[in-house]
């Protein structure tokens, strides 16, 4: 009798666990050799992609692009938009970094320190500062205002997948091939703590929306939870397949996203570690998440030359 009631009740769950079609599909019409593998959002629903060399940006409802950004000579490596929607950083394979002002889409700064591809970007979140990381192993921090590089951040001894700042801004995170994730101070340009992360590369990491979790997924398929104080293991969710490319944090911060090798799109809840919805549909590896700042949709980006809008349950 409890067999059956525990069948009964595992049937229900995962009737309620959210699967669906892709509300919106991107396809790149040159095939999967020109994939797309990044994406992010602009405030106004704008989503921005990554492709070949060229960036385009699509507005809701996502039924064609408006404009493309060119100006890249490499493939672009990676985007961000910052907090206020006033620039997008892009950068490529030849270790170029483009900042676009986005009230009339011209670059206004070119940043190219870096002697490698540069695989991540994130803004400050007051949008002066931009954090760069690339294949040299070395983390960068940008003002923007001086149009110059005012950090450099050594340490890691393999290439960096990703750099987020703090939602104070006081601290940035990086994420490397290294298996290791550090933690530095914005302010002083020190190294605060370093962690074994994974036997292999970490290629995302994130600040909770509180500041208060560090969160990564790794090689090995697990996400782990840290206290970003104490730097105290706080919880695992073993990914059923690894390794995880793609990591995304809602707005509200109270749902995180991740996918990776077997091409299925997951999101829990943080405060729990529930498994809420699963999306299938991808034929390839996905590398590029990033939630619609109203928190309704979920883009994803693969190797399978799509772009795939989830609406969300």
């Amino acid at each position: 009798m409890k067999k059956a009631l525990s069948l009964t009740i595992l049937a229900l769950w995962m009737s309620l666990l959210a699967s669906a079609e892709a509300y919106r599909l991107i396809s790149a019409t040159d095939g999967p050799e020109y994939h797309y593998h990044v994406v992010a959002f602009m405030p106004d629903g704008t989503l921005v992609v990554a492709r070949g060399r060229s960036v385009e940006l699509w507005p809701p409802p996502w039924n064609a692009p408006a404009r493309v950004l060119r100006g890249h000579g490499g493939t672009v490596s990676a985007v961000a938009v910052s907090p206020d929607g006033r620039y997008v950083a892009t950068s490529d394979s030849d270790s170029d970094i483009i900042v676009w002002d986005t009230s009339t889409w011209r670059a206004i700064h070119r940043f190219g320190s870096h002697s490698f591809t540069v695989w991540a970007l994130d803004f400050s979140p007051d949008g002066t500062l931009l954090a760069s990381g690339a294949f040299d192993t070395t983390v960068r921090v940008w003002d923007l205002s001086l149009g110059m590089e005012v950090l450099l951040l050594e340490g890691h001894n393999s290439w960096i997948r990703c750099v987020d700042f703090s939602p104070d801004g006081t601290r940035l995170v990086s994420s490397s091939c290294d298996g290791t994730v550090r933690l530095w101070d914005v302010k002083r340009g020190g190294l605060l703590a370093t962690l074994k992360a994974g036997v292999d590369g970490i290629y995302n990491v994130r600040f909770s929306a509180d500041g208060a979790l560090l969160i990564w997924g790794n090689y090995e398929g697990d996400i782990k939870f840290y206290d970003a104080e104490t730097l105290e293991e706080v919880r695992v969710i073993s990914n059923p397949k690894k390794p995880i490319y793609g990591l995304a944090l809602s707005p509200d911060g109270g749902y995180l996203a991740a996918a990776g090798f077997d091409r299925v799109v997951r999101m829990w809840e943080v405060t729990t570690g529930r498994l809420v919805a699963e999306f299938s549909g991808h034929t390839s590896h996905v590398w590029g998440l990033a939630f619609s700042p109203d928190g309704k949709y979920l883009a994803s980006a693969s190797k399978d030359g799509t772009v795939r809008i989830w609406e969300l349950p």
